[in-house]
């Protein structure tokens, strides 16, 4: 089970939107997904068309000192859909950090919830949605957690306030002992403003490269489906939006092409490499890179494709004959191969450029 918060304390640079579309991506990739609600403002739960002040058991419940409004984290789940639950949050739970004023381990108490409903669900993912602000309830997602996305935007406060989180972080990897792994997301990007590009450099250097490779793109569908109360997979699945949180979620389970035995027990034959030559023309483009089945969606130093000068963009690659789903990521945008017309659409109802080697 991978415990992963979602935490930055500015505005507007998606966190919640975050946490909401990469737990349905997820949960479409077959993964079983617990979303918790760490939010008094109840965003994840609203944004899940779900009316927080109407619910009567909440993360309030969860973490509250007092024994008679006490609950386990299995009794306020809400189903959201196949494989995707909710453990939701409203204003009672801005209470809390005055009722847990004074008591021991009080930055445990969401990893002791989670310690306890081990043994009755368990899930592959669990996702924090994180309060926007470094208090009592962001420590206890921090300290609950294997892992922390940190979506920055590229506004021109980014990367305002982030110094905190990271200091944060490592007061808990001295105290606990243990690492907590930190990674950025690009969100809200525009690729068409050259300040959108610096600021994307700039991220890259302050985290000194720990950045998700798909870069979630500025879309109005996006804000579209907060409004309806669903994920934008749910909404329009061909969207950007939709194929930027499908991009991270294959990214972050790590998907990646397997071969299976001819037989248990039985050497495989030797297999003939084959030579593919993927290109791609964008004269005013900065960067262009691949990724696909071949290298498990994950764009890298390895996957990026050199440029000639007059605007052509190339890489080779030696694979074994099979198929291979790619796309090519111009400037962070996530595009089809246009020379070639074969497509593939996958599970999660994205479209694919569909290579063939034989």
């Amino acid at each position: 089970m991978r415990i992963i918060a979602i935490a930055n304390q500015k505005g507007g640079c998606g966190k919640t939107t975050t946490a909401i579309n990469l737990s349905a991506c997820l949960a479409q990739l077959e993964k079983s997904v617990l979303l918790i609600d760490l939010d008094p403002q109840g965003h994840a739960t609203l944004g899940l068309n779900i009316q927080p002040q109407e619910l009567e058991k909440t993360m309030y419940n969860v973490l509250t000192p007092v024994s008679e409004k006490r609950l386990r984290l299995d009794e306020i789940i809400i189903p959201v859909s196949d494989n995707f639950d909710l453990a939701p949050a409203n204003i009672l739970l801005s209470a809390i950090e005055q009722e847990l004023s004074g008591k021991p381990e009080r930055e445990a108490r969401l990893a002791q919830a989670i310690s306890l409903m081990v043994g009755r669900t368990t899930y592959d993912y669990i996702i924090i949605d994180c309060s926007p602000s470094l208090g009592l309830l962001t420590f206890n997602g921090l300290r609950a957690s294997h892992e922390i996305i940190a979506p920055v935007d590229t506004g021109f406060f980014s990367l305002h306030g982030i110094s905190r989180l990271l200091e944060t972080v490592n007061l808990f990897e001295k105290e606990l002992n243990y690492s907590i792994s930190v990674k950025a997301l690009i969100t809200v990007f525009d690729r068409r403003t050259k300040f959108a590009h610096e600021v994307k450099d700039e991220i890259y250097k302050y985290f000194s490269g720990k950045v998700f490779s798909p870069v979630i793109h500025n879309n109005v569908r996006l804000k579209e489906a907060s409004s309806y109360g669903v994920p934008v997979v749910k909404y329009d699945k061909r969207s950007r939006g939709a194929q930027d949180y499908s991009a991270l979620a294959r990214e972050l389970a790590g998907f990646r092409v397997v071969t299976e035995n001819a037989g248990r027990g039985a050497s495989a034959p030797e297999t003939k490499m084959r030579r593919a030559v993927f290109a791609y023309y964008a004269p005013e483009a900065q960067n262009v890179e691949i990724a696909g089945d071949f290298n498990s969606w994950a764009a890298s130093q390895g996957s990026k494709l050199e440029g000639n000068g007059d605007g052509l963009w190339k890489k080779e690659f030696n694979l074994e004959p099979g198929r291979y789903r790619y796309k090519f990521i111009v400037d962070g945008a996530w595009v089809m191969d246009p020379n070639n017309p074969n497509v593939e659409v996958d599970n999660s109802g994205n479209t694919n450029s569909l290579l063939e080697l034989k």
